[in-house]
């Protein structure tokens, strides 16, 4: 499959990880864009959908802003299971 763009509309993808970044939780919107079952996707690690592309410093930067407590967001570029990718604007909170 080649590197193709599938638009992003906007709603609100949810997913939710514990403290290793295994995915405990995933809403509708992020099952249908990232072209996973849920069943394929829970207990997985987040990388799951991480694009080659997507610079590791990225996410070491964001794992050090969470474990101090603060909200992390950026720009992310997701690999679909199909090998399509598209890009959100992420916002991580830790929990408490």
């Amino acid at each position: 499959m080649e590197d193709q763009e599938i638009f992003y509309d906007g709603a609100a993808m949810i997913t939710e990880t514990d403290a290793n970044g295994r995915i405990v939780y995933v809403n509708r919107k992020f099952i249908e864009m990232s072209g996973f079952e849920r069943d394929e996707l829970i207990g997985q690690a987040h990388s799951i959908v991480r694009h080659p592309d997507m610079p590791h410093a990225c996410f070491k930067h964001m794992w050090e802003t969470l474990r101090e407590g603060q909200v992390w967001q950026g720009y992310v570029k997701n690999l679909r299971k199909d090998g399509k990718f598209y890009w959100v604007v992420v916002h991580v909170t830790p929990q408490v």
